[in-house]
């Protein structure tokens, strides 16, 4: 084969399987967390440490972030990569609209459906959208109004608005310069308190302040796009996240902290200086700590994350926008199942074992409604040739005839 014949075709970009299993898995921790009397939300990684999934998220998205957006940059310019980015946004948009309407519709139809005294409408806090639908109404539009635990979207858009200014900061000032203002903007939103309003109703901003979360995104944003370069594996900071990893635990589970003379204290004092909206420095510490002894672990076993059985909780994953809106509903539904059924044994298996099988179900049927099978061609059979039958003799085909 010559030179000329050779189909000059780039080599296939191979996905890194860690991305898609972390994401998975963080999406069945938000399920979990979010569902009330789940007795699986006391074994999540909050209850055993400072830092939670929804960093894991964050994170984990701002790295996809860098691959889907950081291409389209290189290949196309500041201009289309920011339009990229702004349809991006705008498909986040519309679901979070979505997402709204219907966790409403949820609760008004359980209102409705199961008899009780239960107000569906409190539980799901959403008071102030049925208090004052006009004002509510316009602030869910204007993104003022961010109902308790529907807000992780708004700061995917937020943190989303800032990629084109990070690509002008790489591209003119350096690289580096990215995670520099990405560590200012998270300083002084904590110093100067600053977030955008949560609920006209109430002074409270967002629960995810965006202007301190987006330090996670950009940190694997600017991995992704190589600005960054991660840790070496060493043994000693190896060691060293272990021992915080561990410490994590025992200020957090109650049966050490208050066993162990000193820990009280400590825990106190954690408990006293912890802020989740603003992300204090513990738990950012705390995540990238537990990120390191992750990939460190896996340093040449990516091959336990690659196994046939796994490749479910990659499928999740690579479909976590559609997993993340449907298991919101699902976790206000199995709160309101946990209601009727009690909180045994049997209706934790039960609860469970469907928002679980919905989520994989989801994921398979997205990726193959996404894969646009209507569009590939039927296969065509191959035309049947027709086989002649082998000549005969004459004789063999015609009745004999007797001579007269």
């Amino acid at each position: 084969m010559t030179a000329s014949t050779i189909p000059m075709t780039r080599p296939a970009k191979v996905r890194d399987p860690r991305l898609d299993f972390f994401r998975g898995i963080a999406m069945f921790v938000i399920l979990v967390s979010h569902t009330r009397n789940d007795w699986l939300s006391d074994w999540i990684p909050a209850r055993f440490g400072l830092s939670d999934a929804a960093a894991m998220f964050v994170f984990v998205s701002g790295y996809a972030g860098g691959l889907a957006f950081g291409g389209v940059y290189r290949r196309s310019g500041w201009p289309l990569g920011t339009a990229r980015i702004a349809l991006r946004i705008w498909q986040l948009y519309i679901a979070q609209l979505a997402i709204v309407i219907v966790v409403a519709a949820v609760a008004v139809a359980a209102n409705q459906l199961i008899p009780g005294e239960d107000d569906y409408r409190s539980i799901l806090q959403l008071d102030q959208l049925f208090a004052d639908p006009s004002r509510a109404l316009l602030g869910i539009v204007t993104l003022t109004y961010v109902p308790h635990y529907l807000d992780i979207l708004p700061v995917y858009m937020v943190v989303l608005s800032l990629v084109p200014i990070a690509i002008l900061l790489a591209r003119f000032v350096h690289p580096l310069a990215v995670l520099g203002a990405s560590i200012a903007l998270w300083a002084a939103a904590n110093f100067y308190g600053w977030n955008l309003p949560g609920d006209a109703s109430e002074p409270r901003g967002w629960f995810f302040d965006p202007f301190c979360w987006q330090i996670l995104f950009f940190t694997g944003f600017s991995l992704s796009m190589k600005w960054l370069r991660p840790p070496p594996a060493d043994r000693r900071l190896f060691r060293a996240c272990v021992a915080y990893i561990l410490f994590g635990i025992a200020v957090t589970v109650p049966a050490i902290y208050q066993a162990v003379p000193g820990l009280d204290a400590a825990q106190g004092w954690i408990v006293d200086h912890a802020d989740k909206t603003f992300l204090d420095p513990l738990q950012i510490l705390h995540f990238f700590a537990t990120a390191y002894v992750a990939v460190y672990v896996l340093i040449d076993r990516l091959h336990l994350i690659q196994h046939d059985y796994v490749r479910p909780m990659v499928k999740c994953g690579q479909q976590a926008l559609s997993l993340f809106l449907v298991g919101i509903v699902l976790a206000d539904l199995g709160g309101m199942a946990f209601d009727r059924l009690g909180t045994g044994l049997g209706a934790q298996l039960l609860v469970n074992g469907v928002c679980f099988a919905v989520l994989f179900a989801i994921a398979y049927g997205v990726s193959w409604l996404k894969s646009a099978p209507w569009a590939k061609p039927r296969p065509v059979p191959a035309p049947v040739k027709a086989v002649e039958p082998p000549a005969q003799s004459r004789t063999a085909i015609l009745p004999s005839v007797s001579a007269r």
